[in-house]
């Protein structure tokens, strides 16, 4: 399961145990998340878990923003290594080469 559908299938988890007004904004949050928003790799945030997070703690919710916090939604290797597939400016993977970041290459036909 993608991280993406991990989150919103925690998120909708915890709306069903919420408070009405805490439910509603998990729900909310649950259908961006479906959308990839929140993904380490999104387009839409520098940083999708810190954006989620710092939504989670304006409305109170720290108990689900600090699982964000300690990673439990954090890409995972794979999704990782599919996002560095698809760079393709030079100046990206040259910095990935040079960090040593760059995906495995081995696997490539």
């Amino acid at each position: 399961m993608s991280t993406k559908d991990r989150l919103a299938r925690e998120l909708l988890i915890v709306a069903d145990k919420a408070q009405p007004h805490h439910a509603a904004i998990y729900r909310a949050l649950a259908e961006r998340a479906k959308t990839g928003e929140f993904d380490d790799y999104g387009d839409v945030h520098v940083c999708g878990p810190t954006a989620l997070f710092e939504i989670l703690q304006g409305h109170g919710m720290t108990k689900f923003a600090a699982r964000v916090a300690n990673g439990e939604f954090d890409a995972t290797f794979e999704e990782s290594e599919e996002w560095a597939r698809k760079q393709t400016d030079p100046e990206t993977v040259a910095l990935m080469e040079a960090l040593g970041i760059g995906p495995d290459r081995s696997k490539d036909q």
